[in-house]
């Protein structure tokens, strides 16, 4: 990552504009820029935002951003096959337990679904001690 921050810095001094000029003409905070530059990736929200954001500076400094793209997949594949398995294992096992855990979202539809089935379980229900009363009157009936 520090390759590819190394890159972005050589070519805007290269060309001879400021982090503020670029900051101006991308719209883009100068911490983010300086950030990218220093090759630090924890800063951005997500991958998605670092890719666009690379992808971004590279055209605006007229390199290849699909090499540079590249470089940074190669990066995160270094970084992330470093990963051990039981580790990953653990995490996914941990994240199941989270997602058991979380309420159930309820919206209008579900909440339509459930109030169908509650209905439909109290009408059996009616109807089940219906029979039962209409059991115990002939029951007496016939034992009177």
């Amino acid at each position: 990552m520090k390759e590819i921050g190394e890159q972005f810095k050589e070519k805007r001094e290269e060309i001879g504009i400021t982090i503020e000029e670029v900051s101006n003409d991308l719209s883009k905070d100068v911490l983010l820029i300086e950030n990218l530059e220093s090759g630090n990736h924890k800063v951005f929200k997500d991958i998605l935002e670092l890719k666009d954001m690379i992808r971004i500076y590279s055209k605006y400094l007229g390199l290849d951003d699909e090499k540079l793209l590249e470089e940074l997949d190669d990066f995160l594949f270094e970084k992330t096959s470093k990963i051990n398995l039981d580790d990953i294992k653990e995490r996914l096992k941990e994240e199941q337990e989270k997602k058991n855990d979380e309420k159930k979202i309820r919206t209008p539809y579900t909440l339509e679904i459930e109030n169908k089935k509650n209905l439909t379980l109290i009408v059996i229900l009616f109807i089940i001690v219906v029979i039962l009363i209409v059991f115990y009157v002939l029951l007496k009936n016939v034992f009177l």
